[in-house]
């Protein structure tokens, strides 16, 4: 049986992600994608990868963190959201409707995924990674076909590759961790690029839909 701080470090980050990807108010969500991001770095430390746990804490924490703020117009400056459009709450009815559909494909990917390894040896450690990584992605898998909310998109996509991360690394870590870290490292530059481009057109849209939505009323107090 794993250790008591290796089951916490593997189920931290899970709980962590299920509140950020279902919290409805979108600067609580980032804020626990920021903690999220923290816990892993401490995954990475107590897996023995030190430069993954400090990248995860640059990349993954601060940066990728500045760039969800960002997206939602929060600043050094301006403590408040600015965008309306990406402040919008989801559905919740309708997300709930579409929510047996979805989780059925992601199920079975998970069980094709234990049953493949099944087989394959770990310690304790990266067996409570392998587990974490196996449930991060399916929640990442899960809850990014489920919303509709650009933000909520991008949040789901950096824990689904902390899900394969993690996953990776409890494969390699006794066999091959070098090779495994550098693997890793650059899905980090990565996912943080891919963060920083997401974040960047989600602003341009809620600009552009702001522009299109004054226009729309000026024309109408003009006629």
């Amino acid at each position: 049986m794993p250790p008591l701080d290796d089951v916490l470090l593997a189920t931290l980050p899970v709980l962590l992600a299920a509140f950020a990807l279902f919290d409805r108010h979108l600067v609580r969500a980032c804020s626990l994608f920021v903690l999220f991001a923290l816990t892993v770095a401490l995954t990475w430390w107590q897996l023995g990868f030190a430069w993954l746990a400090l990248l995860e804490v640059l990349l993954g924490a601060v940066l990728t963190g500045a760039f969800l703020f960002h997206a939602l117009g929060i600043g050094l400056v301006r403590l408040t959201p600015t965008v309306r459009l990406i402040h919008l709450r989801d559905p919740m009815p309708w997300i709930w409707r579409r929510a047996i559909v979805h989780l059925a494909p992601v199920l079975v990917l998970l069980g094709m995924l234990m049953a493949a390894l099944a087989s394959l040896p770990a310690g304790e450690s990266s067996l409570a990674a392998r587990w974490s990584g196996l449930v991060l992605l399916g929640l990442g898998l899960w809850t990014f076909a489920l919303h509709a909310h650009l933000l909520r998109r991008l949040l789901a996509f950096n824990i689904t590759g902390t899900g394969i991360f993690l996953l990776l690394m409890s494969l390699v870590a006794n066999t091959s961790p070098a090779a495994g870290q550098g693997l890793v490292i650059t899905g980090l530059v990565v996912a943080w690029l891919g963060t920083a481009l997401g974040a960047l057109l989600i602003r341009r849209l809620a600009a552009l839909e702001q522009h299109h939505e004054a226009t729309a009323a000026n024309g109408g107090q003009a006629s």
